[in-house]
């Protein structure tokens, strides 16, 4: 198994339409190390354990364990270290893009971009905090903030995913609230997201994937806590729910009340084009309020040695629950996006089994879209195989 799992993902089709979908995503069990460990070693390895989104899975840590703990939140500090998630999910999302949408519309990945990108990260916590250790109990904003330093890598940054996603049309893009309008920017642009904004018109496969998975509503962590004293937290963690039913979170939860995305959900639901116009949007939006200081979104709840967090990862609501005893760790639950939208039969069940196609090839192209614009944040196997009379055939 890979570090962070695998999932399996095989779909039976007859002709090109789909028929049943099998999900098995195994993770390996990464909470349980932490077991027995103080809430600083528990802060200290934690990210050792997550090669992907280290910052919101150390600030969900975090979170969980001042709430446990009794302790106050630091505004400015948590104001800066939601600046670091934002940076991460802006990595996580134009990473993804460079590598994977530049496959779908045979474009070669803009390998020089991405790996500028990959260093801002490290140059963000070393302006921020002292040391450059952002996600301890012991963590401290620099004395004195260099703002125009500040001001200047936010430039660069912004520079960076503007001529490499917007073909410098990220202003444009941002005023963007009908189709009509999109159609405009697609023409006028050669991007990649353009490209396969494109493509996807092309195939008449704007509505590909559509189905009646909903988002998951903002849940207060206090409540969250109550619900959760109720169910079996292993279990829940590998097949989360939520009044019992599957929920989607993504980045769509996030950008659906944007008048764009709401334009394009009346024709499409939550088809394909809506979900590549939302992560667009969201790396759009993570921009343009980089230098603004709004409160902490990160939330969380504590009560009598249990501390409970969530936080918005670039794949969804990232959830970190823990139970403290004589100052140890005594159990711990983390609840990551993909658990939710892989969900056997959540969003990604769902929506595989909603797809139509003329050939194999085309149905095989389709689901690969879909998957890559929930985005499982593992590896991940396809298989399609061939249905005829209950008879499956692999193709």
């Amino acid at each position: 198994m890979a570090a962070g799992g695998e999932i399996d993902i095989r779909l039976a089709h007859h002709h090109g339409r789909a028929r049943r979908v099998n999900i098995d995503l195994r993770r390996p069990q990464a909470a349980r190390v932490l077991i027995g460990k103080t809430p600083e070693q528990l802060l200290e390895q934690l990210p050792l354990l997550f090669s992907v989104c280290g910052n919101a899975q150390a600030y969900a840590a975090l979170l969980a364990c001042r709430a446990a703990l009794g302790l106050p939140a630091p505004v400015e500090a948590d104001r800066a270290r939601e600046l670091l998630v934002d940076m991460e999910i802006l990595r996580e999302h134009v990473w993804r893009m460079g590598l994977d949408w530049s496959g779908f519309v045979d474009l070669p990945a803009d390998k020089t971009a991405l790996a500028a990108l990959l260093k801002f990260d490290t140059r963000f916590k070393q302006l921020l905090f002292e040391d450059g250790d952002a996600f301890t109990l012991h963590s401290r904003l620099r004395g004195e903030l260099d703002f125009n330093r500040l001001l200047q890598l936010i430039n660069e940054l912004t520079g960076l995913i503007d001529g490499c996603l917007f073909g410098n049309r990220l202003q444009q893009f941002l005023s963007l609230s009908s189709e009509a309008q999109l159609g405009d920017w697609i023409s006028q642009n050669s991007a990649l997201p353009a490209r396969l904004l494109a493509y996807v018109y092309h195939r008449d496969w704007e509505a590909a994937g559509n189905n009646a998975v909903m988002c998951l509503p903002a849940i207060n962590c206090e409540r969250l806590h109550a619900e959760w004293q109720q169910v079996d937290l292993g279990q829940f963690s590998r097949f989360p729910h939520w009044q019992n039913q599957c929920w989607e979170v993504t980045p769509l939860n996030r950008q659906c009340t944007h008048p764009l995305l709401a334009a394009l959900s009346g024709h499409y639901g939550n088809g394909l084009l809506v979900r590549l116009t939302a992560s667009l949007l969201e790396v759009a939006g993570i921009l343009d309020k980089l230098i603004s200081k709004t409160p902490a979104s990160g939330s969380h709840f504590g009560h009598e040695g249990v501390g409970l967090a969530q936080v918005a990862a670039a794949r969804g609501l990232l959830i970190h629950r823990l139970a403290l005893r004589h100052g140890r760790v005594y159990d711990y639950a983390i609840v990551a996006p993909t658990e939710w939208n892989f969900h056997p039969g959540g969003v990604v069940t769902q929506g595989l089994q909603n797809l139509r196609a003329d050939t194999v090839e085309d149905l095989q192209r389709q689901a690969a879209l879909l998957i890559n614009a929930i985005d499982p944040c593992v590896t991940y196997r396809l298989t399609l195989m061939e249905q005829v009379d209950e008879v499956e055939v692999h193709a």
